[in-house]
Order: structure tokens, then C-alpha cells, then sequence
């Protein structure tokens, strides 16, 4: 593993100018990791931070929620906006370029036969979920799991953030299922795809880790347990085929032995 450096410039924003939303959010353990995760991004982006009178009001420093392995640094400007319940009309009035928000980790099996709100959000801005496992005081390691497309990509990026923001380390971690010299070309592929499309400035932030396993889920999970935290693309398949056949970062949401934050990259155009 390598740790984040403290030289590491922070990035210029230019992939995204609508600001940051911290959404509802309620579980005080997840409200702390939503904060540390909307101002990392934020600060990356070189965006402003919005967050929602649900859960903020005028007095309240956002940064007192942030974990205590937060840096001073890498804390954007905040304010707090008026929003009610639904997010989607604050999503259309401000186009945040992001938004941070708690997932339901509990759903009946109905439910996964549809979209839910992060899915919903994400054809107009980035979306980011928090789930109240674990420990939101400190930060000091972040496991990524990379299956290339722009689901893996936002999760790569926002795991740079958080570990530059919190001097953790960051492990790029991709599964072959396959024992054969075809697949471990294509998932070096994969990883080496991966870093090259992050700044150069920041790829020595960035250990990657191939792992030759029959199960991608369980190894996921496994190792999960060694992390803070751990950052993965949301599902790519529909809903329906996701209840029929299963997910990887489903089960992952599930199983996994620390605190999962899925990345839902917005819906290209």
C-alpha cells in the first residue's frame, strides 16, 4: 500500500463545475462519513459544498462533522441550502455536478425490481451512498475494486479524494476469475486502464493489487474486513436482471466487512 503524500496537489476541477450536495442523510455515523466523502470531492473538484437544512441548519460547521483523520486543508467553502425531503428538485435547481446521500441498505425483494433514488438521481449528477457501518472517526485505508466503466471510474476518483483529504492508502483491487495468461493480461489491463486515466499528479497515490480467485464477491468481502472503507462502482445491469442472476457489488453492499460507499457515475447523455 502507499500513503497519500502531502505535496499532492489538489485537482483543478475541470471535469466538473456544478457543486457538491450533501443530501439527507439522518444516521449520525453515515452523516459523518457523507461529510468526509462530500468534502473530499468537493475540495478535488475545487467546487463548493451545498448541504441540506434536513440535516444542517445555518449555525452548524459542516467540518465538525468530518472524522478526525480529516485534514484542515482539504475542506471546501459550505453552505447550507433549503431543500425538503425529495432531491430532486434541489438536483434541478442547483445541477450539482455531484450529490452524497445515505443508501437504504434494507429493501424487500420488490424493490430490487426497480431503480432506486441513487440510480433515479444519477441522470442528472454523480452519485455517491454512504451506509452507518463501522467507524466514521478515522480513515486510514480505502479498498477500491475496479471493473473498468465509469462506475469504477467515479469510485477510483472518489477514493483519491478521500485518501488524499484523510492521508490514507488506496488499493486498486481487480478479480479474475479465470485461471489463464489471457485473463490476468486483461485484468493488468484493466488496472493499468484505471490508473493512467487518473491525474498524473496523483497516480503515486495508487497501489493496485491483482487477485486470482474463483469468486469475485466473496474475495471483495474478504478483504473488505482489512479497510476503512471500501468504494465500488454501482451495479451495471438492470434491475430485473439483477434480481434474477445476482450482483457482485450487491452482495458486496451487503456482506462486506466494513463500510461500503458505491459510486453511480451520472448517465451519459
Amino acid at each position: 500500500m502507499i500513503g497519500v503524500s502531502d505535496v499532492q496537489p489538489v485537482a483543478d476541477g475541470s471535469h466538473a463545475a456544478g457543486p457538491c450536495l450533501l443530501g439527507s442523510v439522518g444516521n449520525e455515523t453515515a452523516y459523518r462519513r457523507a461529510a468526509s466523502v462530500a468534502q473530499a470531492l468537493a475540495t478535488s473538484r475545487n467546487v463548493e459544498l451545498l448541504v441540506s437544512d434536513t440535516e444542517a441548519d445555518e449555525s452548524l460547521d459542516v467540518d465538525q462533522l468530518l472524522p478526525e483523520s480529516h485534514r484542515e486543508g482539504y475542506c471546501s467553502d459550505a453552505s447550507t441550502i433549503e431543500s425538503g425531503r425529495a432531491l430532486d428538485p434541489v438536483v434541478s435547481q442547483y445541477t450539482p455536478s455531484a450529490v452524497v446521500l445515505k443508501r437504504h441498505t434494507e429493501q424487500h425483494l420488490i424493490d430490487e425490481l426497480f431503480s432506486d433514488r441513487a440510480e433515479r438521481l444519477a441522470r442528472d449528477a454523480d452519485v455517491l451512498t454512504v451506509d452507518s457501518r463501522g467507524d466514521a472517526d478515522r480513515i486510514a485505508s480505502i479498498l477500491v475494486p475496479v471493473a473498468g466503466g465509469r462506475h469504477s471510474q467515479l469510485a477510483v476518483e472518489t477514493a483519491v479524494a478521500l485518501g488524499r483529504a484523510n492521508n490514507a492508502a488506496v488499493d486498486l483491487f481487480h478479480v479474475i476469475e479465470a485461471d489463464s495468461e489471457e485473463a490476468r493480461a486483461d485484468g493488468q489491463r484493466v488496472l493499468s486502464e484505471t490508473v493512467a486515466s487518473v491525474d498524473v499528479r496523483e497516480t503515486d497515490q495508487i497501489d493496485t493489487w491483482l487477485y486470482e480467485t474463483p469468486g469475485a464477491p466473496e474475495a471483495i468481502t474478504e478483504q473488505s474486513s482489512y479497510y476503512d472503507l471500501t468504494v465500488m462502482g454501482a451495479p451495471t445491469d438492470s434491475p430485473l436482471k439483477r434480481f434474477v442472476f445476482g450482483s457482485t457489488s450487491k452482495q458486496v453492499q451487503k456482506e462486506a466487512g466494513s463500510s461500503v460507499i458505491v459510486a453511480h457515475a451520472q448517465q451519459p447523455e
